[in-house]
């Protein structure tokens, strides 16, 4: 064998040791980490070059042998990662070739990956996940692949390298720190993994891929990673990216096989971090006896990807990156406000071309005065109601917005009273009204009472329900509607615990809307998920009955059959409806929303759409925060109550498609949107937090779809006005399967059209400033890097749409930092797709 061979290098070595030792002296055991270090050391520069001289899948007998003793074929050919492979770039069995730029050091005893410093382990004798006492992660990983690369030809030589292990087994370094204890998103979501890191502390700062947004960055790479692919059952290779905004998953170039070239197209392997529900690490010792570094990454949007990797500190470095960027634990430090910063010019607030100031879009003082109410009471003496701002301060709910509708009989100590008897202050507050062609008929909303079991009653709270009732001009006498959205049950459960419902006021007509909690509706969420996981083409299957033991669509059903009871009171009696759950943010916000978008064609154009949304759910304190887990990990309180909401919307919108301005794309878009932490619109639970933690420093979704080339990508050509209400058709019969959202990560739902349908138009991305720094010069250069800009994104828009990943562009300029990891090699990224050619 070569001089170069690990058998060598190890004869050699001990040759030189036994020269230097004394005669007749025995060798004194290491008291110091220094001497324990130079021992570790000898171990690194014996299987430095062996680990130099195997493939990337290093677990592999044959990989290693094949790497070791010839070439193997080429990896496009490949399916799975128990297969030999030279480096697409030459050179060695290194991916990117031996001047790999991706080798982290990890040699700082004091901070671990990208130099932020580490969480504490458990002991500090314990390395790596196996916990064994006195050996670094490395030298055991080592050793594990020159096991699988030589087999027993090196029995022998192993016993001494054990040998030579021991001798460091009192060492106590920190450069490879301990596995994360436990699993799961919570547990990472520790204070020691907590917090935003800084952009220099990235060792990754200047890669960059194709599709890469403003304000992102990559902190960490696991560099030999493989997907593990159920149907069909296979293994692709490529390398996992943990950006500051999401997991991305690149394969190289030619490997992706036809039936899987939808995944590229869905996005299937680029998971926002914001998306992430759960990362389970796990550890296993493959056939070869190698360790292997698993993530399981389990999404809110019902993907399962478990990803393979062979390092443990890209593993362990992947999984910081998810906790601290993905759940930070405070909304300020996601990556909405990264991204704002690197789009927004300086010292401005809006970007070049901005047409519409989303934060801006609902004005409550407008919206009102469109629904008839003054915005001074003596200019219209019929109206009932009132604007009040005694919430401007948020002191009286917390949750509620700043300006209210409340009726005109009411002063402000008895709101004052009526707050202190609703739960968490949600007293009744107007969401809607018809103005004086409905005679002023009205929907209102509120939270529980807490009276409890005693039946304590509050006479304010009572004569505020009785001006709610006498307010409107409807039929003479007739009892107050109030919808109660809970079963009964639920309702005098929640009694028993203090809480309460209008069953003791006169003149209330009480009915249950038999809804149930977010509880059932994650279960029937996770459960409908599992009904399409469950489908295989060429099995029977049990669709059918899984899709109805979810109970999904019956709690759809429920939530239509409320807002349908809203409907046909405010427009055949012209009466108010006073709708309510326990805390008034779930339930009600899906009835009252609902109700709103059939009663007012208004909330059916693509603005008023957007409004709705942010007056019904974002100012009137949806928990978005908590029910989707942006920036926290999920919780019991954990629920998809936006997304059956959004499916409801689906139902309006599939039984009178011409009735809305856009399209069920859209509704498509916000599901996957309200995930993905890029913008400020959905991360706080009130109106209150959101303006004081992130609208000053993001952007709202609604300044970017509401741009002249995105409004078009999501405009129903089809769309004929019609003023006046709908009523909405209750009958299951008559529901469709919202198939863009269950059936896209599914390979059944790629044969869809409509599924084809929702990603052929791409709206145009936002685009990192030009101007910013020439404004600050010169507003001449400023309006041509504008025009410039503008231009690129009508070419883009015009032009076809590419795939979502991998594609390569030469950079638009020199001044542009290089795009698609070109540093890996001299020549080309081997995950990077040639660029489009022009027709």
């Amino acid at each position: 064998m070569s001089g170069t061979d690990p058998l060598s290098l190890l004869s050699k070595k001990k040759k030189e040791e036994a020269a230097k030792k004394p005669t007749g002296v025995p060798t004194p055991a290491p008291t110091t980490a220094t001497s324990s270090s130079a021992h570790l050391g000898d171990v690194d520069d014996v299987f430095g070059s062996l680990s130099k001289s195997t493939g990337p899948r290093q677990g592999s007998t044959s990989a290693a042998t094949s790497s070791l003793f010839g070439s193997g074929p080429p990896l496009e050919t490949l399916p799975s990662r128990t297969t030999s492979a030279p480096s697409a770039t030459g050179g060695s069995g290194s991916l990117f070739g031996e001047e790999d730029p991706f080798k982290a050091n990890f040699a700082s005893p004091s901070s671990s990956y990208g130099g932020y410093p580490s969480a504490p382990s458990a002991s500090s004798s314990s390395y790596g996940p196996s916990g064994l006492s006195g050996r670094g992660e490395g030298e055991m990983r080592r050793r594990d692949e020159a096991k699988a690369a030589i087999g027993g030809a090196l029995t022998n030589a192993f016993s001494a390298v054990n040998s030579l292990l021991k001798t460091g087994a009192n060492t106590t370094s920190s450069a490879v720190p301990s596995s994360i204890p436990g699993q799961g998103l919570a547990a990472l979501a520790s204070p020691a993994f907590q917090g935003g890191i800084p952009p220099s502390q990235s060792q990754y700062k200047t890669t960059t891929f194709e599709d890469i947004l403003p304000g992102e960055m990559v902190h960490a790479i696991m560099k030999e990673c493989f997907l593990v692919v159920t149907n069909p059952l296979m293994e692709l290779r490529g390398r996992l990216l943990a950006t500051n905004y999401r997991l991305k998953f690149q394969t190289q170039r030619g490997v992706l096989r036809p039936e899987l070239q939808w995944m590229r197209t869905v996005s299937y392997y680029d998971v926002p971090l914001g998306a992430i529900e759960d990362i389970k690490p796990e550890q296993s010792t493959s056939t070869a006896g190698v360790t292997e570094y698993k993530l399981k990454v389990c999404t809110k949007d019902l993907r399962t990807l478990m990803f393979v990797g062979t390092e443990f500190q890209d593993w362990r470095s992947t999984q910081e990156i998810v906790a601290r960027l993905g759940v930070p634990g405070n909304s300020s430090l996601l990556f909405a406000i990264a991204h704002a910063t690197a789009i927004w010019p300086k010292d401005q607030k809006s970007w070049v071309g901005q047409e519409v100031d989303g934060w801006s879009i609902y004005k409550a003082n407008q919206e009102y005065a469109r629904q008839g109410i003054p915005t001074d009471p003596d200019n219209n003496p019929s109206c009932p109601w009132k604007l009040s701002r005694l919430n401007a301060d948020y002191q009286l709910c917390q949750t509620y917005p700043a300006v209210l509708v409340v009726p005109k009989a009411m002063s402000d100590n008895h709101l004052w009273a009526v707050a202190r008897f609703r739960k968490r202050g949600r007293f009744p507050a107007m969401s809607w009204c018809g103005g004086p062609e409905l005679e002023y008929a009205s929907l209102w909303r509120c939270s529980q009472t807490t009276e409890g079991l005693m039946g304590s009653k509050c006479s304010e709270d009572y004569q505020f329900v009785e001006s709610i009732r006498q307010g409107g001009r409807g039929i003479e006498g007739r009892d107050l509607l109030v919808i109660d959205l809970r079963p009964w049950k639920s309702a005098w459960a929640n009694k028993a615990g203090g809480g309460g419902f209008e069953n003791g006021h006169a003149k209330c007509r009480l009915v249950f809307g038999n809804i149930d909690n977010i509880h059932a509706v994650r279960e029937a969420w996770r459960a409908m998920g599992n009904a399409v996981a469950n489908v295989s083409d060429g099995d029977v299957g049990s669709w059918f009955k899984d899709m109805a033991n979810s109970c999904w669509y019956d709690y759809i059903g429920a939530i239509m059959s409320s807002t349908h009871k809203v409907i046909k009171e405010i427009l055949d009696h012209k009466s108010n409806v006073m709708v309510h759950c326990s805390d008034g943010w779930d339930r009600t916000a899906q009835v009252s929303s609902l109700s709103m978008l059939c009663l007012d064609s208004f909330y059916r154009t693509q603005e008023g759409f957007l409004i709705l949304i942010q007056k019904e759910w974002c100012s009137f304190g949806h928990r978005f925060r908590t029910r989707l887990a942006l920036g926290e990990p999920p919780s019991g309180e954990y629920s998809p109550v936006f997304i059956q909401w959004l499916e409801c919307v689906y139902q309006l919108v599939k039984q009178a498609p011409q009735s809305f301005e856009f399209t069920p794309s859209f509704l498509l878009r916000l599901a996957n949107e309200v995930f993905s932490n890029r913008y400020g619109t959905f991360l706080c639970d009130c109106e209150q937090d959101r303006q004081k933690m992130v609208a000053p420093d993001s952007i709202s979704f609604w300044s970017v779809v509401l741009r002249s080339e995105d409004k078009a990508t999501w405009q129903n050509p089809d769309y004929q006005p019609r003023r006046g209400a709908m009523v909405p058709s209750i009958t299951q019969a008559d529901y469709f399967v919202w198939e863009e959202y269950w059936w896209r990560f599914h390979p059944r739902g790629q044969q869809m059209a409509s599924i084809k349908a929702a990603y052929q138009t791409v709206p145009p991305p936002l685009l990192a400033t030009i101007a910013s720094s020439a404004a600050a010069t010169s507003p001449s250069a400023a309006a041509a890097a504008a025009a410039a800009a503008a231009a690129a994104a009508a070419a883009a828009a015009a032009a076809p749409a590419a795939p979502a990943s991998e594609v390569y562009s030469p950079p638009p300029s020199a001044e542009a930092p290089a795009l698609a990891f070109a540093s890996d090699d001299e020549e080309e990224d081997p995950f990077s797709l040639p660029p489009a050619k022009k027709s």
